[in-house]
């Protein structure tokens, strides 16, 4: 409801919402829990590719991702942070990719694999099972795409130990995956910025929307490369939706928004108020 609501999703969420279930149990194959520390595999006929060997080495990769730097349930604690879960899940994935493609790759060849792996994964599209909005394919497979990349380049640059530093330290935003070096030049924005809750009114959502997204929303009403260029003066954002507690279909919206500099703000007003008219 929120993400229709925001402009992220179209139709009505009470009829995308079983389709969801249904798209994200068939991409499951395996997942770490860290609070019980335990990994769960489904239970389906083994492949014949050889994958199920990749699918455990890449659920095993999890589990010592909590050992290491116990990024798993930190992940756990970033709800109320979609753009920095969003960041740290990409470190999680593709730490746990590299190692996947990576497990039974003798010494010297571990470059080639993964730029084969790379190359496959850029020819690699997820189809779109009907009711499902392209939101939720794209932001599924943001951490197994991005993030591989990311960690690709850190394994290229620095092995093992880089991509260990790597889990410990993940990016703060989506911003500083995609643009490596990136750092707000303020303080992050936090709950205390935005208006207050009105009275006759209850929080129903308050987040970060961060770069990516923010490029995906914008990417709705204008080419992508467009609105991925103008995503990236994105400097830091929390947003909160209100709703009338004597009428849920009554909503309100602050979002507040920060700019690298004056010239961003005033290069990014106007497609925020097409993407917004639209």
């Amino acid at each position: 409801m929120v993400l229709a609501r925001l402009g992220f999703i179209s139709g009505d969420p009470r009829a995308v919402y079983p389709a969801l279930l249904d798209f994200y149990s068939q991409q499951v194959l395996g997942f770490y829990e860290p609070r019980a520390d335990e990994m769960v595999i489904v239970d389906r006929p083994a492949p014949v590719d050889g994958s199920a060997d990749q699918i455990w080495a890449h659920e095993l990769a999890h589990a010592a991702q909590e050992r290491l730097s116990r990024l798993p349930s930190r992940l756990l604690a970033m709800r109320r942070d979609g753009d920095a879960q969003r960041a740290a899940s990409a470190v999680a994935e593709g730490d746990a990719m590299v190692v996947m493609f990576l497990a039974s790759v003798s010494p010297g060849g571990e470059e080639a694999v993964l730029d084969a792996a790379a190359g496959l994964l850029e020819r690699q599209k997820l189809p779109a099972p009907p009711g499902v909005p392209e939101f939720f394919i794209e932001d599924l497979m943001f951490p197994y795409t991005t993030g591989f990349q990311a960690a690709r380049e850190r394994f290229r640059v620095g092995g093992w130990p880089a991509l260990d530093e790597m889990l410990r330290r993940p990016p703060a935003n989506t911003a500083a995956l995609l643009r490596p070096g990136s750092v707000l030049s303020q303080r992050a924005i936090v709950d205390g910025d935005l208006a207050a809750v009105p009275a006759g009114y209850r929080e129903v959502f308050t987040d970060t929307i961060g770069e990516w997204a923010l490029a995906f929303w914008l990417g709705r009403a204008m080419p992508r490369a467009v609105a991925a260029e103008l995503a990236s003066v994105w400097d830091g954002d929390r947003v909160r939706v209100v709703a009338r507690t004597a009428d849920d279909d009554e909503w309100a919206l602050v979002w507040r928004l920060r700019c690298r500099d004056v010239a961003a703000r005033k290069q990014i007003e106007p497609a925020l108020a097409r993407v917004q008219n639209s």
